[in-house]
C-alpha cells in the first residue's frame, strides 16, 4: 500500500507558513514514494527504512514551527532517536564512530521531538569533527538530593580536535562554525534555554576532544518564542 503523510497546516504566526507546510507536504510524499519503491527490493528495505525514518523526523520538526507541544519521552528513548539519525547519516559510508553511553534510568524530558533535535545537533557535530573515526561519549544523570528537586546533567564528549580558541567563546552565536551552517549550536542553546536550563561548550581537560555540558532543573517548563521564529531573526 502506498504510504501517505498530511501535515497540519500551519494557522498562526508567520504568514508564509501554511505555504511552506504545504511544500513540505509534497517533498515528504515524493520521499515516501520513493521509500515504497525500494521496500518492495529486498536488499534495500534498509534504505526504505531510513527514509521513513526521517520523514518522520521532518513531520516532528514541522509541527513544531508554531507549537511548543510535544509529547514526553525517557531521555535513553530519545538518545535512540538521535542515534538511529546518525547511523542512517552514515548509510552512504562514513567515519568509523563508536558510541559509549550511560544514562541514569528513570530520566524524562518533555518536547521529546525538541531534545531528540539537541542530540542530532550535538551528536553530528562530533562526527563531522572526527573524519577519521572516534568514540562519542554520551551520559545523563540527576544531581541532587531528591529526585523532585534534582537537576538534570546530560553531557556529549568527542575525541576530535576540539573547539578552536578563536570561535569557542561565541560557539552558540549564529553563524559561529568551522564546518556546516552555524545554526546547529544556536539551535542547542534556544531548546535548552527554553526548558530552563543552560548550556556550556569546552575543550576536555582529559584528553583531546569537545565537551558539551547541559543543565536543566528538574521540571521543565518551555518558554519564549517558537524556536524557527527566533531563527528568521538572524536570517
Amino acid at each position: 500500500m502506498r504510504n501517505t503523510i498530511g501535515l497540519q497546516p500551519a494557522t498562526r504566526g508567520d504568514p508564509r507558513l501554511p505555504g511552506l507546510v504545504h511544500d513540505l507536504n509534497n517533498v515528504f510524499q515524493a520521499l515516501l514514494d520513493v521509500a515504497d519503491l525500494l521496500s518492495a527490493d529486498a536488499r534495500s528495505e534498509f534504505l526504505a527504512a531510513a527514509i521513513l525514518r526521517s520523514v518522520e523526523r521532518g513531520k516532528n520538526l514541522t509541527a513544531g514551527l508554531q507549537s511548543f507541544e510535544g509529547t514526553g519521552a525517557s531521555f535513553d528513548a530519545i538518545l535512540d532517536g538521535a542515534l538511529l539519525f546518525v547511523e542512517d547519516s552514515l548509510i552512504g559510508g562514513g567515519p568509523q564512530i563508536r558510541i559509549l553511553r550511560e544514562v541514569e534510568p528513570g530520566i524524562e524530558l518533555q518536547r521529546n521531538w525538541a531534545w531528540e533535535r539537541v542530540l542530532i545537533n550535538l551528536l553530528s557535530n562530533a562526527v563531522r569533527a572526527m573524519p577519521g573515526g572516534g568514540t562519542i561519549e554520551i551520559s545523563a544523570r540527576r544531581k541532587g538530593l531528591s529526585i523532585e528537586d534534582a537537576a538534570i546533567e546530560i553531557v556529549v564528549r568527542d575525541d576530535g580536535p576540539g573547539i578552536p580558541a578563536e570561535i569557542l567563546a561565541g560557539i552558540f552565536e549564529p553563524y559561529v562554525s568551522t564546518r556546516g551552517s552555524g545554526l546547529g549550536l544556536h539551535i542547542v542553546e534556544m531548546v535548552v534555554k527554553q526548558g530552563g536550563g543552560e548550556v556550556r561548550a569546552a575543550n576536555r581537560t582529559d584528553r583531546r576532544g569537545a565537551e558539551f555540558t547541559i543543565t536543566l532543573p528538574g521540571a521543565i517548563e518551555a518558554s519564549g518564542p517558537p524556536i524557527e521564529a527566533a531563527l528568521s531573526a538572524h536570517a
